[in-house]
């Protein structure tokens, strides 16, 4: 069985936030909430120079998802292929799997009192296609597919940056 996994290559995100945007318009995302927010550090400096880099944070559909283990209501569920989803039918907007996270993935939306986060585009992946985000990102900096093979190439883009 394929185990699904988001990878962002940091060293190509520049920024722009267009993954923000696509997955805001695909989900049809209430204001305020971000399942993707992509967060500014610096300028700070390095080797002399000032340097602006930037950190894409959003759900990890982690292998042991706490948010899961704290939900009192059992809203959260982890497919077979690695996709963790909230079921707005059983949550009651106890924030707990809010608390719990330590990448702030759930957030709550304002509209429905419900905990809502990235579903990976789970409707486009079981029609065979990427989430929005990966579609939307002008430089290549995310990328979708079997963890495994994943974590290949970014060993190998990794090893290469040595050379």
């Amino acid at each position: 069985m394929v185990k699904y996994s988001l990878l962002v290559d940091v060293n190509l995100c520049h920024g722009c936030q267009a993954c923000e945007v696509a997955c805001k318009q695909e989900n049809d995302i209430a204001k305020g909430p971000r399942w993707r927010r992509v967060i500014q550090v610096g300028p700070k400096e390095v080797g002399g120079q000032l340097k602006m880099s930037f950190l894409p944070i959003y759900c990890l559909h982690c292998s042991k998802p706490v948010c899961m283990d704290v939900c009192p209501t059992r809203a959260i569920t982890k497919r077979p292929d690695g996709i963790v989803l909230i079921n707005a039918d059983l949550c009651t907007g106890c924030k707990a799997c809010i608390e719990a996270c330590p990448f702030g993935a759930p957030q709550l939306n304002p509209e429905t009192d419900i905990a809502e986060m990235c579903t990976m585009c789970v409707h486009r992946v079981d029609e065979g296609r990427e989430p929005a985000c990966v579609l939307a990102c002008p430089t290549g900096a995310i990328l979708f597919g079997d963890t495994n093979e994943l974590i290949e190439l970014k060993r190998a883009r990794y090893a290469e940056s040595f050379l």
